[in-house]
C-alpha cells in the first residue's frame, strides 16, 4: 500500500508560516483536492522507482492501495510510505 501524505500550503498555518500547533482551525483537516498529482501517477513513480530494487518489475505487483491525504504531522512537509507484503494463495479471499 502506498500513502502519499501531501505536503500543506502555508496558507493552511497562522501566519502563513509551517509549524507543530500552528494549522489553522478551518484548515482541512486529511482530504483535500489539491492540484499536486493524480494518485495513479503518484503510483507509477513510486512503482517505477522500485522496479530492480524490491522487484524485478513492477508487473510482479498485483494488488495496489493507494490513498493521497495532507501531512499533519510535525511540519507538515508531506512524505511517501510504502508497504509491501507477500501474497499467498490463502491471502486471495482478503483482497477480493
Amino acid at each position: 500500500s502506498l500513502t502519499f501524505r501531501m505536503k500543506r500550503p502555508n496558507y493552511h498555518f497562522i501566519g502563513s508560516k509551517p509549524g507543530p500547533g500552528r494549522l489553522k482551525p478551518n484548515a482541512p483537516l486529511k482530504y483535500y483536492n489539491n492540484r499536486s498529482g493524480d494518485v495513479d501517477n503518484l503510483c507509477k513513480f513510486v512503482m517505477d522507482s522500485l522496479n530492480q530494487v524490491l522487484y524485478a518489475d513492477d508487473r510482479q505487483v498485483v494488488c495496489l492501495n493507494a490513498i493521497k491525504v495532507l501531512d499533519s504531522d510535525g511540519d507538515c512537509k508531506g512524505s511517501t510510505d510504502v508497504e509491501i507484503s507477500v501474497l499467498n494463495d490463502e491471502d486471495e479471499n482478503n483482497i477480493m
